[in-house]
């Protein structure tokens, strides 16, 4: 029987290995941009398999190496294929390899080194050779069991890639039979299509590099797009809490300015322009620490008295100003008038009892987008109205707080 490995070209091993480490110089500068370490596990694993191919060449080539050369052979193959399972594996499920894993190489490495030793030639290894490394294409395709499939991903790569390994399987279980039949129970024939197992491998090899690049091209897309999301959560993020006011939690005047001028003022509804009474005597007197308590009670009587949809804003200092859409003024009006009730007995910093706050406000109904701005004007002349009654009422007494 001729040995069909004795006819190893040079020049198609050179085609084949330059072939796969393009492939692994290709899947690695993507593990920079993709978490997990799998593309690293397959580039390596291709690396190895080039130096397979070498060893391969170098045991026809050179008779007086060929042990060596085998076993160089064989090592390389079985670290590819435990590279492949480890890249499968740490894309499905996630998980890195540990030390524990390496055991697993513990049976291949010995077969690796023994083998070719007692064997002695190409030949006689190839049904064992290709039973172990069918082996190991049958854990790495069992390994993708775990990998995730998200809605709306594509999943063209992983089952390109579980494809080739299944295929692969199929083809190194067959060599094992049909080889091994052929070597040792019918020397004298060689069955002719086997004199192109390198091409067969080239092919299902390429189909498997074809789907770990669409597959890693693919969690790529994934990776840019979860990446984009969180920069569009930052940048709204940012941007509410560039609308918000740190001292309230509700809007500031700049988000009341945008209202006002933006395509999002309502078309009817009220408008409320609300300030807190005597705030710079309660600063002084108390402290800022209970203005700014003081402010932060309003604020929580406004919550509580406004609808969620209703947009509140602090415009100013002690200014505050509440909208309510499709509402006529009587009904913003009766809230408010229970916001006083609410501000009753409040315990602020500084203050050793509770202290009644109090509100001065005014209304104003808008029937058309335009008139947002009109509305407010009048409501805030009527909020400085009501102040001055209160602060005329006020000079009778002669506190302006009244602490229990």
């Amino acid at each position: 029987m001729t040995d069909p490995f004795q006819n190893i070209s040079f020049l198609a091993t050179v085609i084949q290995a330059v072939g796969i480490v393009l492939v692994a110089g290709l899947l690695l500068p993507m593990t920079r941009a993709i978490p997990g370490r799998f593309l690293r596990y397959w580039s390596l694993g291709w690396v190895c398999q080039a130096a397979g191919l070498f060893s391969l060449y170098a045991s026809a080539r050179y008779p007086e190496y060929r042990v060596e050369s085998l076993i160089g052979y064989c090592l390389a193959d079985y670290l590819f294929g435990f590279l492949l399972w480890a890249g499968c594996w740490d894309y499905a499920a996630g998980e890195r390899l540990r030390a524990g894993h390496l055991l697993a190489l513990g049976p291949p490495v010995i077969f690796g080194v023994t083998a070719p030793i007692l064997l002695r030639d190409a030949l006689h290894l190839f049904p064992f050779h290709v039973m172990v490394f069918g082996a190991m294409f049958l854990t790495a395709l069992l390994a993708t069991r775990r990998a995730p499939v998200r809605p709306h991903t594509p999943t063209i790569g992983l089952w390109l890639v579980r494809g080739s390994l299944a295929a692969l399987v199929l083809l190194n279980v067959h060599y094992a039979a049909v080889g091994g039949y052929y070597v040792y129970f019918h020397p004298d024939g060689w069955p002719a299509y086997l004199e192109y197992t390198t091409l067969y491998d080239v092919l299902l090899q390429t189909g498997l590099a074809f789907g770990m690049v669409v597959l890693a091209a693919d969690r790529m897309r994934e990776e840019l797009e979860s990446r984009n999301r969180q920069l569009a959560a930052a940048t709204e993020e940012l941007a509410q809490a560039a609308r918000t006011d740190t001292q309230t939690g509700l809007l500031n005047r700049r988000a009341f300015d945008e209202l006002l001028n933006g395509p999002a003022a309502p078309a009817d509804g009220s408008l409320a322009v609300i300030d807190l009474n005597d705030l710079k005597p309660l600063n002084d007197r108390y402290g800022h620490q209970a203005g700014d308590a003081a402010l932060q009670h309003l604020a929580r009587a406004l919550r509580a008295h406004f609808r969620v949809t209703d947009p509140m804003f602090r415009v100013g200092g002690d200014e505050f100003v509440v909208v309510m859409v499709g509402c006529a003024e009587a009904d913003l009006s009766a809230r408010l008038a229970r916001i006083d009730e609410a501000l009753q007995g409040q315990r602020l910093p500084g203050v050793d009892g509770p202290i009644d706050l109090g509100v001065a406000w005014g209304v104003a109904g808008f029937a058309a987008a335009a008139g947002l701005m009109t509305a407010y004007d009048a409501a805030d002349k009527a909020m400085y109205a009501r102040k001055r009654t209160i602060k005329a009422q006020a000079k009778t007494s002669s506190h302006e707080f009244t602490v229990r």
